[in-house]
């Protein structure tokens, strides 16, 4: 053994490696359905390091970088738009839940006897918060933090996904009347698309610009057939009475038309002509950027665009609206014209695979320097976000704008998932071998006192935010269970509630929640270890 320890010490690469290896080995395996995946590294990285395996600082700091980074560019395209269409409902479930881990973690130092590095730990493992973790290791520069982090950890899984079992069949929850109200009550407008008949003679002669403009409506007019001709939608096209208008746009937004120009004929027929649709992808960067009336595509290329389907919404473009890459968008409009447009957006899907690196290095360099830049509150009170803060707000930014002046920030799906993978992979090794060189003695000397504070830490917060969203907020059980997971940030958890609830709801409350809750331990877990 001594000898292979030996070896992987002075072969880093090799000890990586074979870590990472028994981590994912170890990370597969599933007890009751419930395996660690990735975080099985952290617990392969603390055996080795109780064994003496050291790994560089520079894979932990990679890590770190690479991780938090790529979370921020996949929350960053839902943060603000969180904010504005639910308000601040989720912000402060999300604000209340850590609240309460960090006081109930912070009694628990104080009356059990723990020092404030392990409490660290406990908190950010009790909500399974590697990025907590990171900012935590990076601002105190203790490994004990770690070692708190594994003994949490596994109660923090296990916890989240058996609350959100458990719960609903002791409060007899029925799912389908909970399903009904979610979507009554919650969830994204559905886009729609209906027939109009104009009746109101005022609208005589008025253009399709104009009646937009008069309506004050997001719905779009996507198609005209007068006397069974079809004819492509032009701001400059003239509308008449007995014409009919397709619509398309939410519900509300087509009852704006509607009053308007008149009732809807649902049983409508279109009649055969040379007018359709097709979904393309832009993909040319001549029109990345640039807004829909700028383009002007309903009078250079007879088009118009009806939905756009980004960062799995699908809405309803304005004017104002600006194309990005790798949107997907329904253009109407002739076939030839159709045809023409074709290569004007670009339309190469294998272009989504591409993965620009110069943007990724700039994202990175500007999250290692915005973490290193000193935040200063009060005269006596300084603190930089690290390297976990800095990345992290740096890849909210970049995924929130997608593309800053020339530059596209945005990554394929698969080539992020790959950063973040790679990075949490990094980061858990680092960090478990430094953690397990005193895991055991740490154990042993405190082990009972440990547990309880992470049973602790884990139910408490779990119990409040239920309650907060559950009475408080009066939601409904998809909604609430759905922003508890993203409050303790445990993908697990919400993993367990959609397969309970048959539903795919609980994500939009868990979108809305994470990100507060990723930024928020970031700057909590530190705190806590400084305070104590």
């Amino acid at each position: 053994m001594d000898q292979l320890v030996t070896q992987f010490n002075e072969q880093p690469v090799l000890a990586l490696s074979a870590l990472i290896a028994a981590g994912m080995l170890l990370g597969r395996i599933k007890w009751w359905g419930i395996s660690l995946g990735a975080s099985g590294v952290l617990f392969a990285a603390m055996l080795m390091g109780h064994w003496g395996v050291v790994l560089p600082k520079a894979f932990t700091a990679l890590g770190v970088v690479l991780f938090t980074y790529s979370v921020g560019l996949q929350a960053g395209p839902h943060f603000v738009r969180t904010v504005k269409r639910y308000g601040l409902s989720y912000l402060v479930l999300a604000v209340f839940t850590l609240g309460v881990a960090w006081i109930a973690a912070f009694g628990c130092a104080k009356l059990l006897g723990i020092n404030a590095m392990l409490t660290t730990g406990i908190y950010t493992g009790a909500l399974t918060s590697t990025p907590g973790l990171a900012a935590s290791l990076q601002t105190l520069k203790d490994p004990t933090i770690s070692v708190g982090y594994g003994v949490a950890y596994p109660l923090g899984v296990i916890g989240v996904v058996l609350f959100v079992q458990v719960a609903p069949r002791v409060l007899k929850i029925d799912w389908q009347k909970e399903i009904e109200r979610s979507n009554q009550g919650n969830g994204q407008p559905s886009i729609e698309a209906v027939w109009l008949r104009i009746t109101n003679p005022q609208i005589e002669g008025k253009t399709i610009g104009e009646v937009e403009a008069a309506a004050v409506s997001d719905a779009v007019i996507s198609r005209v057939i007068d006397t069974y001709v079809a004819m492509t939608p032009q701001a400059s096209t003239r509308l008449c009475v007995d014409q009919h208008v397709r619509i398309v746009g939410t519900e509300a937004e087509i009852d704006k038309l509607e009053l308007l120009l008149g009732p809807r004929e649902p049983g409508f027929k279109e009649p055969k002509s040379v007018i359709s649709s097709a979904t393309l992808i832009v993909t040319e960067e001549a029109i990345c950027g640039k807004s829909l009336e700028s383009l002007h595509l309903r009078e250079r290329h007879g088009v118009t665009i009806s939905r756009i389907w980004r960062d799995e919404f699908e809405f309803v473009p304005q004017g104002r609206t600006t194309l990005q890459f790798g949107d997907e968008v329904r253009v109407v409009g002739d076939v030839a014209d159709l045809a023409r447009i074709e290569p004007i957006i670009g339309h190469q899907a294998q272009r989504l695979n591409e993965t620009p690196f110069l943007p990724f290095a700039l994202g990175l360099l500007a999250g290692v320097v915005v973490g290193d830049i000193p935040i200063t509150l009060s005269p006596a009170v300084s603190f930089k976000l690290g390297m976990a803060g800095g990345p992290l707000t740096a890849g909210l930014i970049a995924g929130h704008f997608g593309r800053i002046a020339k530059i596209n920030f945005r990554m394929p799906v698969a080539a992020r998932r790959f950063v973040n993978d790679l990075g949490l992979i990094l980061f858990l090794g680092g960090a478990g071998c430094d953690a397990g060189a005193s895991f055991w003695e740490v154990i042993q000397s405190q082990g009972a006192s440990l547990l309880l504070a992470s049973a602790i830490v884990t139910i408490a917060p779990l119990a409040g935010a239920w309650g907060l969203a559950r009475y408080a907020f009066r939601w409904d059980a998809l909604n609430s269970l759905g922003a508890v997971c993203g409050a303790m940030t445990s993908t697990p958890g919400l993993g367990a509630v959609t397969r309970v609830a048959d539903s795919s709801a609980p994500s939009t409350a868990y979108v809305a929640v994470y990100p507060v809750a990723l930024l928020a331990v970031t700057l909590l877990a530190p705190l806590l270890g400084k305070l104590l």
